[in-house]
């Protein structure tokens, strides 16, 4: 199967769809992008379509394959043409606020915030503890931006 991501404005994705990978090879059955999208903007009116990889996922491909692409995208997310890779919106802390303090990394597509979680102490992975951003703490001091959050038992 051969997967595409139909995109909106500011290349949105609007919708992923599968097809038959013998729809996008040549008549020496190599498989070719600009195929895939013109069968598509045949059959579905829409000229705004890229290739995308169901086993990629963080940059990383499930079958040990070279990765496509970064992710495989949901709708929602976004195609960047800089980077050529796909990524979820800028994600929100446990508040809802938007996480402006993380970067994407433009080989996994991944959001990275701007320093790592300290580590759980033994007393607190057996309280089943673990740390949170909040971006207000990190807007308030950005030294700081972790937060421990504690679930009852």
């Amino acid at each position: 199967m051969a997967h595409f991501a139909k995109l909106g404005v500011d290349n949105v994705v609007l919708a992923v769809v599968a097809m038959d990978t013998i729809t996008t090879m040549t008549s020496g059955g190599i498989e070719r992008e600009d195929i895939g999208i013109a069968y598509l903007a045949t059959h579905h009116g829409h000229e705004n379509w890229r290739k995308c990889s169901y086993n990629t996922h963080a940059g990383v491909h499930a079958e040990g394959k070279t990765p496509f692409r970064a992710n495989y995208p949901s709708i929602g997310d976004y195609y960047s043409t800089e980077h050529n890779i796909f990524y979820k919106p800028r994600p929100l802390d446990a508040d809802g606020d938007l996480m402006y303090s993380h970067t994407l990394n433009t080989k996994t597509g991944e959001w990275i915030p701007p320093f790592s979680p300290p580590a759980l102490t033994s007393e607190q992975e057996t309280a089943k503890s673990s740390y949170r951003w909040d971006e207000s703490v990190w807007v308030a001091n950005d030294t700081q931006g972790w937060v421990l959050q504690t679930y009852p038992t």
